[in-house]
């Protein structure tokens, strides 16, 4: 599941520097659908992080309770 999400964070850091790359060379957008579609992939990069942090968390928690560190 980590390396999913990970995967996942790293596919829409690329595809965000792929199309402002392009944007800045060729202008195939409107820059207020490309200002769109950077926020929208800012958000789902935040979330993305976001879900890992918590089940990285999460699973640190359950190693811990299940050795008997937590009760």
């Amino acid at each position: 599941m980590h390396r999913v999400l990970l995967l996942t964070l790293v596919g829409l850091v690329g595809f965000a520097a792929l199309v402002s790359i392009a944007q800045i060379w060729v202008q195939f957008l409107g820059w207020d659908v490309y200002a769109k579609l950077m926020v929208t992939v800012g958000i789902l990069a935040l979330l993305v992080g976001f879900l890992a942090i918590v089940k990285i968390d999460f699973g640190e928690h359950k190693r811990l309770r299940d050795e008997n560190y937590l009760d």
